[in-house]
């Protein structure tokens, strides 16, 4: 089973890399698949989906969800 962990709260469109990528310029392949996760600062557990990215040969996966306030938490695999 994939482990998740916290990475950043981000806004829309704002910049965010992950691997030198920036994952707002990549289409968002939905894997169909809800991960629960746990919201750092409040302990509230969300049921977020998992997303890839290509970059070039690079597949990028992570898990993105809305947290409330219009902000969306992001989640990386953990190794």
């Amino acid at each position: 089973m994939t482990q998740w962990k916290f990475a950043s709260v981000i806004e829309n469109d704002k910049e965010f890399k992950i691997q030198g990528t920036n994952i707002w310029n990549h289409y968002w392949h939905c894997c169909n698949r809800k991960v629960e996760v746990i919201e750092p600062s409040e302990g509230q557990s969300y049921f977020f989906k998992e997303y890839e990215i290509k970059d070039g040969d690079k597949s990028i996966s992570f898990v993105a969800g809305e947290f409330s306030n219009g902000k969306m938490g992001l989640f990386l695999k953990v190794d």
